[in-house]
């Protein structure tokens, strides 16, 4: 008999197991499969452009340059060949208009590349200059895609990021070259070829005034397809990672400013770490800028009043370090509750700089030239907040290296990663334009902080940086993160991580409304993270969205009361559940509730959206069949709500030694009013279809259920 049970679970197990592996294939596409479905569609709505004759071109013949003989172009030759070693070739448009394409390395050029590039020339005749996205393709397959951000001036004076094709206006190029001419550039020897072509496209964005405040699509000279326009032999990041402007260029967009940076510090009863970071920030700093420090103070007990009063004499009185530029600490002390924007703010008051630094007071210097390299960048005429990477202390993993505003919120992409590997395409390398950097250390001119109207006070503890940035953007400037400039982050030594308890993770959820609410037509977009990366999921690493997309049309979950389900199974740890999204459905379409909105509600909206992800751990999961839980906060009645799963790569990562995790993720929705109001806490119930174990475990998760 023991025996006939065994064979019938081996049995079960494997049947569970193949019908596990279909659908694990069904949803794990690969890259090449992916691409070519969305480039169908491309295709499909550009037919007729291109079938009714809009524009016309050359054949795409390929030309080896042989020599700098761009002056002959200027005398109607056809080809504009600029600098040995590059490819170009023309095409010309319907109205008259000739486009120049030049590739940097060895590859070909996609099928969509020709149609796509001419049609944004056509319709934008602002448009100077084109560049688009990438990928390798070899013996037919496609892989490795490099998913490339809108314009952004700083990462194009850190790293020639266009890659391997870029295409522009022939007599705007030519403009350009006759400057270059003049400012004996591409004769130079003491520059190698793609410096030259650099220099060239330089001075071509600076007379269109590339580098200027004002990101309105129909200003920009430059345009990014987010479309794959080139096939590479080989990584195109790799070919292209060391190509920088030397610093003579870049110094021609500096504009002069004020010589004092002003240091806010918010601080409260911190004194060990507060004075580990002002040891760190004056005895460690050398600078060319003169710097005050100004201590906000909003209720410190008196002993560390008295401690930070001495220390602030003590500094004041040795000048310690003064010809790195250290003037003075101001102490600012007043008794009020937990308001970051509001001390920010004060700091600011007392601030007689121009250029502004507000600093956490656990943060923790640790190179000398880190100020400079900040301001450097500041102080462009059209720089808005400048951060750094931030590294947890004494190790390489990265706390920080700017905020991407993904649809479930702003997040931290790379955040404990390990900074010595190159992260995606060199996101953790160089100078990036990001919408937001962190408030823990974010550097303004103090003109661009008025503007924005400083940090707003009804945001009290979380978001108050991101709403800064946000603002900053929305005011035409470009916000800034400096990955060669890396300070030690001691995180959440001051109060905590938020999260913890259902009322800091309710408050937490209030004030990510209050941002969106503040920024509608910036929810679920970010210029600077492609469309084709995933914006449905926090994770760290940047993952091309193929391998996980978040759709809505699943059906409605079939709500259950607990009938005693959930009080007979077993509560184990080992049963893992992770919470990445629970809200309102029209909330997660467009970023606020519907009483707030723009759209009007549609009955598909009249839900609410589920997202995580669950396994057991040191067990077959493809095993289990699981429902998500939810548990009334104030009468304990469990409800149970049926999820899809859903191929989560990231899980499956970092999870090797566990079997089946191939689709750890889950996804639901459940209809309005399915069940009572109040506040639930979130779990999960998973049963072994192969037994009658029953497993339960829960999150801290929460979420408010209206009427």
């Amino acid at each position: 008999m023991l025996f006939l049970k065994k064979k019938i679970k081996q049995l079960l197990i494997k049947r569970q197991r193949i019908l596990y592996e279909k659908r694990v294939s069904a949803q794990n596409l690969t890259y090449h499969e992916w691409i070519s479905q969305q480039e169908k569609n491309i295709k499909k709505d550009n037919f007729l452009l291109e079938e009714n004759g809009n524009f016309l071109t050359n054949d795409l013949e390929t030309v080896v340059n042989d020599g700098n003989k761009i002056e002959n172009e200027r005398n109607n030759s056809k080809k504009a060949v600029l600098c040995r070693s590059f490819y170009s070739f023309d095409l010309s448009i319907s109205d008259g208009t000739t486009i120049t394409l030049i590739t940097l390395y060895k590859g070909k050029v996609s099928d969509i590349a020709k149609t796509l590039i001419c049609k944004q020339f056509l319709d934008h005749k602002n448009t100077i200059l084109v560049y688009g996205d990438e990928d390798i393709k070899e013996n037919d397959v496609r892989k490795n895609p490099w998913f490339k951000p809108d314009w952004s001036p700083d990462r194009f004076l850190s790293c020639f990021y266009f890659g391997g094709i870029v295409a522009v206006r022939k007599e705007a190029l030519l403009e350009a070259y006759a400057v270059c001419k003049e400012k004996d550039i591409l004769n130079n020897r003491s520059y190698v070829n793609w410096e030259k072509l650099y220099f060239l496209l330089f001075e071509l964005l600076k007379l269109h005034h590339a580098f200027e405040k004002g990101h309105e699509k129909s200003q920009i000279p430059v345009c990014h397809i987010p479309q794959i326009l080139f096939h590479s032999k080989k990584n195109g990041y790799v070919q292209i990672k060391d190509y920088k402007l030397p610093d003579e260029a870049v110094r021609e967009i500096k504009e002069e400013t004020e010589q004092l940076i002003s240091i806010i510090i918010p601080s409260k009863d911190n004194v060990d770490v507060l004075f580990n970071c002002l040891d760190s920030l004056i005895g460690r700093t050398v600078t060319k800028y003169r710097y005050e420090i100004i201590l906000v103070d909003n209720g410190s007990k008196e002993e560390n009043q008295i401690k930070i009063r001495e220390k602030a004499e003590e500094y004041g009185s040795k000048r310690v370090n003064v010809n790195a530029g250290f003037q003075k600490i101001k102490y600012l002390y007043e008794v009020m509750e937990f308001n970051f924007s509001r001390m920010c703010n004060k700091g600011t008051e007392a601030a007689e700089g121009g250029i502004l630094l507000f600093l956490n007071d656990d943060m923790e210097i640790i190179s000398s030239g880190w100020l400079d390299l900040l301001a450097r960048k500041a102080v462009l005429p059209y720089a808005g907040a400048v951060g750094a990477k931030l590294l947890y202390p004494e190790s390489d993993k990265i706390q920080h290296a700017g905020i991407t505003n993904l649809r479930v919120g702003p997040a931290h992409k790379l955040q404990f990663l390990s900074d010595e590997k190159v992260h995606y395409f060199g996101m953790n390398r160089g100078v990036h334009n990001m919408l937001a950097v962190t408030g823990a250390c974010l550097m303004v001119k103090r003109k661009v902080f008025s503007e924005a109207g400083g940090f707003y006070e009804g945001l009290a503890v979380a978001f108050n940086d991101v709403d800064l940035c946000y603002t900053i953007y929305e005011k035409g400037y470009y916000n800034i993160v400096r990955n060669d400039v890396i300070l030690y982050h001691h995180e959440s030594l001051s109060r905590g991580k938020d999260g913890e308890s259902e009322k800091k993770q309710l408050r937490l959820l209030k004030e990510k409304d209050i941002l969106y609410e503040r920024h509608q037509d910036i929810y679920g977009k970010d210029p600077f993270y492609h469309p084709y990366l995933t914006t449905d999921m926090l994770e760290s690493e940047y993952s091309p969205r193929y391998r996980y997309q978040v759709t809505l049309d699943m059906p409605w979950s079939v709500v259950e009361k607990d009938a005693g389900s959930v009080k007979n199974a077993k509560e184990d740890q080992c049963l893992v559940v992770g919470m990445e999204c629970a809200m309102d459905i029209y909330k997660w379409q467009y970023g606020v509730s519907p009483e707030k909105g723009k759209v009007k509600v549609k009955t598909e909206d009249m839900g609410y959206y589920f997202q995580g992800y669950s396994f057991v751990v040191g067990s077959d999961n493809a095993c289990y069949k699981k429902r998500l839980l939810l548990k009334n906060q104030e009468n304990g009645q469990v409800w149970l709500i049926p999820v899809e799963d859903r191929y989560r790569q990231d899980i499956k990562n970092n999870l090797k030694d566990q079997l089946n995790v191939d689709l750890t993720g889950f996804a639901g929705k459940m209809r309005k009013r399915e069940i009572p109001a109040g506040v639930y806490q979130f779990g999960m119930l998973a049963e072994d279809t192969c037994s009658r174990q029953k497993l339960v475990n829960w999150s801290n998760w929460v979420i408010q259920v209206e009427k």
